[in-house]
């Protein structure tokens, strides 16, 4: 996959960082609500899992 593609105003490892970005404050709301009452679990298992798939696909070097 390009990652250096341009998709609309930015490239695909810019969109992909914010993405990243977004992962990270739902792991973060997750995981505060799990820690405090046991609730937003969901919130803290979709937030992991798409941080871990962003950083094995953005980890990828430049060709």
């Amino acid at each position: 996959m390009n990652l250096e593609r341009r998709l609309g105003p930015a490239s695909l490892r810019l969109w992909g960082l914010i993405l990243n970005f977004l992962a990270n404050v739902l792991l973060l709301y997750g995981a505060v609500g799990f820690v405090s009452d046991g609730s937003r679990g969901l919130a803290l298992g979709v937030g992991l899992v798409v941080t871990v798939a962003c950083i094995g696909v953005l980890s990828t070097p430049r060709r």
